[in-house]
């Protein structure tokens, strides 16, 4: 066997036997079973839970059943990085390790091709206790995605080893590269949409484009800098069934780095939700995750700072992720999905940063 698995049907007892000894999760016994339960298509990725079988003497802790992923650049439609199925590897072998707040599923291994890109991720099988909800009024769901982005970003807030040995940060040349990339896709894209692209959002576009050097000062100053899930929506989050207090999980650690904050909360809340449901619950989810900051030790972070930070990310986040679904991937332009984030521009009177950038 490789160090990759392709899929359900390579996990074998002897293979999985060893995993699980390595863990220290089966300290005597072995696995006699490995059994796929269902297998399912995601983006650049096949999902599979398995139950497990074990001798009569096999420790009693052991898991019964586990969640395995893999993923291939293959798969994903358009022009996928395939940088970033390893990114999901690095996070889960090196940088989920380090945290001590519990908004990770335990992973049992993680193995990773660099030719290929190809990766899994084993995982303990969390479906019986927790459930994704996509619905923003799914009772008490938001509350609690938000109290874990708090948590993930209190744990990292200008961490020493933040864009170091954990994520890093781009150089200036980089940065110029992404702004005149920014550029192109947003002008293709524009043309893209013809009439159908209302003069206030193309107006919008052109505002925002050449600002984008200027606003990127925030991205560099070195402080209020934290670690990102980056593709933060609520269909990435698990949440507990019935048990009060127990974690609510993060899922796909495809996209993370490091960067502001607002960054996850633009890309939760801007990028995807009603604007009239956007609005009802905007102002108290984000004093609660400012709260859930001060709580988790982040200091010299004032309320106004965070507040344009996630203004801030509207503009460098939500306005342009039409642009690139569509550039990367050739789908057809969301126009939908435009209206929503353009809606928020202007609700959060974002032009205001443009003035001072």
């Amino acid at each position: 066997m490789g160090n990759v698995i392709a899929g359900a049907e390579e996990v074998t007892p002897e293979w999985l036997t060893a995993i699980l000894r390595e863990k220290g999760v089966l300290a005597r016994g072995r696995v006699t079973r490995v059994t796929p339960d269902e297998t399912e298509s995601t983006f650049a990725s096949s999902v599979s839970r398995l139950e497990v079988g074990y001798t009569e003497d096999a420790s009693p802790g052991a898991p019964r059943r586990l969640f395995l992923k893999a993923s291939s650049p293959a798969l994903a439609p358009g022009e996928f990085d395939p940088a970033q199925t390893g990114r999901e590897y690095i996070f889960y072998r090196h940088v989920a390790p380090m945290m001590r707040a519990a908004f990770t599923i335990p992973c049992y291994d993680a193995g990773h091709e660099p030719e290929s890109g190809a990766t899994h991720i084993l995982l303990k099988d969390v479906s019986e206790t927790h459930a994704a909800c996509r619905d923003p009024l799914c009772g008490g769901n938001c509350e609690a995605a938000i109290d874990a982005l708090a948590s993930l970003h209190a744990f990292w807030w200008d961490h020493p080893r933040l864009g170091k040995d954990v994520g890093k940060f781009p150089t200036l040349e980089e940065r110029r590269e992404g702004w005149a990339y920014a550029t192109e896709s947003t002008v293709a894209f524009m043309a893209a949409c013809g009439d159908r692209l209302a003069p206030a959002w193309r107006a919008t576009y052109e505002s925002v484009l050449p600002a984008l050097p200027a606003l990127s000062g925030r991205h560099t100053s070195g402080r209020n800098l934290t670690l990102v899930h980056g593709d933060a929506h609520l269909g990435n989050f698990l949440f507990p069934r019935e048990a009060r207090g127990a974690p609510t999980y993060l899922i796909d650690w495809q996209f993370w780095h490091p960067t502001i904050g607002g960054t996850d909360l633009a890309f939760m809340m801007a990028t995807s939700w009603d604007p009239a449901i956007r609005r009802r619950l905007e102002p108290g989810l984000m004093q609660r995750y400012y709260r859930g900051l001060l709580a988790g030790g982040v200091q010299g972070y004032a309320w106004d700072d965070c507040w344009d930070d996630y203004r801030l990310s509207v503009i460098l986040v939500s306005v342009f992720i039409p642009v690139w679904r569509w550039a990367l991937f050739h789908w057809e332009p969301d126009m939908r999905a435009l209206e929503v984030s353009m809606t928020a521009f202007e609700d959060l009177r974002c032009a205001e940063l443009l003035a001072v950038s």
